[in-house]
């Protein structure tokens, strides 16, 4: 009773001052605009206010491109610089060549991203992070820090399983973060917060040498797909199914992220891994054998796994083609052990 009384006492205070801070980001988001259309600014800045007018438009916070790859056997900003060249970003995002060096932050890994926030208005801060044993997220270190956000230029994530970093933008009571990664999917940049919120994306996907599949199924700019899957047209043809299939996007039943790995090699050598998000995975090993083929096209796989506790055997559906698996448990132990799962998409690896 005491805090709804206080709540009605400062309700009026609280909306005047809402009222300001909305007038007052209003103005400013009017002279930015109005500076985006000055004919008289350079280059690089008419491209970095193009991009941050659109983000107001689309009323999103932040934008992002994944630039490429980089490692340390030469100066980080020497290889942005090359990457950029590559990447073909001199015309419609020159102002990426001219981010300040303080605004470059090398984490551990080798993926390379441009963030940029949505305006000066926000506070911005990017900090490195590890999984402890319940897959949750504990900051380690404040790698930037800026009341202004402005773009940055970041190396990061040690594998594409694991991310390492947070970026944090900041205004008024509203704050937004994101973890920059990589579809595991198709390569290109994952375009979303852990909420859901979408993100900019403003890769040039065109000049990037990643593999990035459309919908008919062929690969952009990839060359042939071996090592991405392959489609299996019939019962028996287990060279599809070869190589190591991955998913993280599986719960257990506290909700927290499993990953799952499985791995078909010659002569029927199966293996299973599961765990969570940037630790060692346990790993079963067996054995598989394609028996059938069920509805729709699918396969029937027959699989014996020998683990710590003895030997999980059964059968599951599976369905193959260019990089994507889909999974159905069938008859048996479950293959989705831990979780309420029974499909799951897996993905080349």
């Amino acid at each position: 009773m005491l805090v709804m009384a206080f709540s009605g006492c400062n309700g009026k205070q609280k909306k005047q001052e809402r009222k300001r801070e909305n007038r007052q980001e209003s103005q400013q988001e009017k002279k930015e605009t109005v500076k985006a259309d000055n004919k008289d600014l350079s280059k690089s800045e008419q491209s970095l206010q193009n991009l941050q007018k659109n983000l107001r438009r689309s009323r999103m916070p932040m934008a992002a491109a994944y630039l490429g790859y980089a490692d340390d056997n030469s100066p980080f900003r020497d290889q942005v610089r090359t990457l950029l060249k590559n990447g073909k970003y001199e015309e419609q995002y020159s102002f990426l060549a001219d981010v300040p060096k303080e605004n470059y932050i090398s984490y551990n890994g080798e993926e390379v991203y441009a963030i940029v926030p949505q305006s000066t208005q926000y506070a911005m801060k990017v900090e490195s992070f590890d999984w402890d044993e319940n897959a949750n997220a504990m900051v380690r270190d404040t790698l930037y820090i800026s009341q202004k956000a402005a773009p940055v230029i970041l190396k990061c994530n040690l594998s594409e399983l694991s991310y390492n970093v947070v970026i944090t933008l900041t205004k008024g009571t509203e704050t937004f973060s994101y973890s920059p990664s990589l579809s595991l999917m198709d390569g290109a940049l994952y375009a979303y917060n852990l909420d859901g919120m979408e993100i900019y994306d403003f890769t040039l996907y065109d000049n990037l040498e990643i593999p990035v599949w459309n919908e008919g199924g062929e690969c952009g700019g990839c060359g042939a797909p071996e090592g991405y899957g392959a489609p299996l047209e019939a019962a028996g043809e287990e060279p599809g199914l070869i190589g190591q299939w991955i998913s993280t996007e599986l719960k257990n039943q506290s909700g927290q992220n499993i990953t799952y790995g499985m791995y078909f090699g010659d002569y029927q050598y199966f293996e299973f891994q599961y765990g969570q998000m940037g630790h060692d995975l346990e790993c079963w090993s067996g054995t598989f054998e394609v028996t059938d083929q069920f509805r729709n096209g699918e396969l029937v796989v027959h699989y014996v796994l020998y683990t710590p506790d003895g030997t999980r055997e059964g059968e599951f559906y599976t369905m193959v083609n260019y990089g994507e698996m889909l999974v159905t448990e069938g008859s048996g132990d479950a293959i989705f052990p831990f979780t309420d799962a029974s499909t799951e998409w897996f993905y080349s690896y």
